[in-house]
């Protein structure tokens, strides 16, 4: 079960990664409430709690007893929240680009947050802040969104990567304030006993590599890898990635 980021559609996932995936697992794409084809209620509830109970909901509905959970950037703060409220319907997690919420998470810059979260900044100008700023993080972001593009052209992947400015602030606020203000998510992954893999890219800017680090001595008995690569280091490195996944 794939869990996707911060405005990200399911439609965002990197073509290779997921083909590289798919070979050893069945995957399961969706999108989180409000964005794409996923409504949101008209009240303003939207937190990490609620999509990771969104994502339990999605599982239990299709019949799965158990699932393997995938979650990236934002979604590894979901995945987290899964683990910990539904760790009866997982097998075995993988933690993408994680933050550890509370006090104890080592936050972006001011200057990254401000770029990510503001709901006015280009689209494009938000991808240069997820791969590294050097030649090869631009030739990877090139070839991802080329992908990404091929996909949704020949059907492969939904053409579906609409996000409302509504939803934008809903989840900026879930990921940033109220995740911030999470005291209790730190303490309780220490009572995770689902096999966990942490990874992140070495050059992360968006959800600094420390605190995967924080988060893998939290849980007990979990693995932790690092990339080259910045927040996108799995569609960077999706071959290596998808190795050690499988």
């Amino acid at each position: 079960l794939m869990i996707n980021g911060f405005l990200s559609t399911m439609s965002l996932w990197d073509p290779a990664l997921l083909s590289e995936l798919s070979k050893n697992h069945q995957l399961i794409v969706f999108d989180n409430r409000g964005v794409g084809f996923s409504t949101d209620t008209a009240e303003n509830h939207t937190s990490i709690e609620q999509m990771a109970d969104d994502a339990a909901g999605l599982a239990k509905e299709l019949g799965f007893k158990k699932v393997n959970i995938l979650g990236w950037s934002m979604g590894a703060r979901i995945a987290q929240q899964f683990l910990i409220r539904h760790p009866e319907l997982i097998d075995k997690a993988v933690l993408a680009a994680a933050n550890t919420g509370g006090s104890h998470q080592i936050p972006a810059s001011e200057d990254v947050e401000s770029k990510l979260n503001n709901p006015n900044v280009p689209e494009m100008e938000k991808l240069g802040l997820v791969f590294t700023d050097n030649a090869a993080g631009k030739l990877a972001a090139a070839e991802v969104l080329g992908r990404i593009k091929l996909a949704a052209e020949d059907g492969t992947m939904p053409n579906d990567f609409k996000v409302s400015k509504e939803t934008t602030l809903r989840q900026d606020r879930a990921r940033t304030t109220s995740w911030a203000n999470n005291q209790n998510n730190f303490r309780d992954l220490a009572n995770i006993k689902t096999p966990v893999l942490v990874t992140d890219g070495r050059y992360d800017v968006i959800d600094i590599p420390k605190n995967s680090q924080l988060i893998a001595n939290q849980i007990p008995y979990s693995w932790l890898a690092y990339y080259d690569g910045g927040h996108a280091f799995l569609f960077q490195q999706y071959g290596r990635f998808a190795e050690t996944v499988n």
